[in-house]
């Protein structure tokens, strides 16, 4: 135990670590005048985390890198290349959404996929198609990615959400019926490295995570949850909060007659918190507690469970998140 998950652990958040405050020592010889450099340097914690995260990977010796391993790889260092490129240009919604889908197809086709999911009203569903898997698994990379991304709008709160899953993770990989001691190290490796940046990422902020740490934060956990067998629905539920919080936000701007990427409006759920003012890492704490009990319950029930749970927790939100508008709007 101590040799194969705790070691890694613990090498990814001392190195993320340093790294990230020798990166804010550098920052700081631009504090006198505000420049485009400075502000690039301080949304690279993202990029930090993504490159201890690889490292670590090719220098443990418990790992064989196979081809699944080798997609995740890609793919994180291509979020890694257009993170930095959007972070310094800001593209438009339209070219991120197809670096998405490429980042999404690459890792697919590096075999990170499965020939099944469980059904669960019992068995599994084959998935021998290559058309459909691809179709199937790109639509889960993105909304993985882009329900982390949405959720990075508050200091610690994407990166917090992100270790609560990779804990879920952890655990649900070293189950008997899932055996899966390589997801267990993975996911330890980049809990470590997400710990480290989250130290200083805590607010008020000293380094954001960028377009590439919050891409990276929904394409891993994707990942990891396809490579652990196909356990789309325990991770979902970890996740079900941004996700859910996805959903009511393209649902709003969609009955506002808005572009579903417009972006800018305060309709996320941090933003509604914040707005009856509660303490960001109130909201923050509220959050990783909340996904914290969901990643339990999702351990500890079947698959017919856990559908049932995503339909009722989901319930519930809408209607926490109407009422939460109500006294907003009553407030003023």
């Amino acid at each position: 135990m101590q040799t194969k998950f705790i070691l890694p652990f613990l090498f990814s958040f001392i190195f993320s670590t340093i790294a990230i405050w020798f990166l804010l020592r550098i920052g700081c010889n631009f504090k006198a005048k505000p420049s485009p450099l400075r502000l690039s340097l301080k949304r690279l914690g993202g990029g930090v985390v993504i490159l201890i995260f690889v490292l670590a990977i090719f220098f443990n010796a418990d790992l064989v890198i196979t081809r699944p391993i080798s997609g995740i790889i890609v793919g994180s260092l291509m979020i890694l290349i257009f993170g930095f490129w959007d972070d310094l240009k800001n593209i438009n919604w339209k070219w991120q959404l197809a670096a998405q889908i490429v980042i999404a197809v690459s890792a697919i086709s590096f075999g990170v996929k499965s020939d099944y999911i469980t059904n669960p009203f019992g068995g599994i569903i084959n998935l021998n198609n290559p058309f459909l898997y691809f179709f199937i698994f790109t639509f889960y990379f993105l909304l993985f990615i882009n329900s982390l991304n949405w959720l990075d709008g508050i200091d610690g709160l994407s990166a917090s959400v992100t270790l609560v899953a990779l804990g879920t993770i952890f655990f649900l990989s070293l189950l008997p019926h899932v055996n899966q001691p390589a997801v267990a190290i993975l996911a330890a490796i980049a809990g470590g490295a997400i710990l480290g940046f989250l130290v200083f990422n805590w607010h008020p902020a000293k380094i954001l995570a960028g377009t590439s740490g919050a891409w990276f934060f929904g394409f891993l956990l994707a990942s990891l949850s396809i490579f652990a067998g196909a356990k789309i629905a325990t991770v979902l539920m970890a996740t079900l909060i941004p996700v859910l919080d996805l959903a009511n936000v393209v649902w709003e701007r969609h009955r506002a007659g808005q572009s579903i990427f417009s972006g800018g409006d305060n309709r996320h759920l941090h933003h509604k918190l914040l707005k009856l003012g509660l303490d960001e890492r109130l909201i923050v704490v509220l959050v990783a507690a909340a996904s914290i009990l969901i990643g339990l319950v999702a351990l500890n029930v079947s698959a017919m469970g856990k559908v049932i749970f995503i339909v009722l927790f989901s319930i519930f939100y809408f209607g926490l998140v109407r009422i939460i508008r109500v006294i907003g709007a009553i407030r003023g």
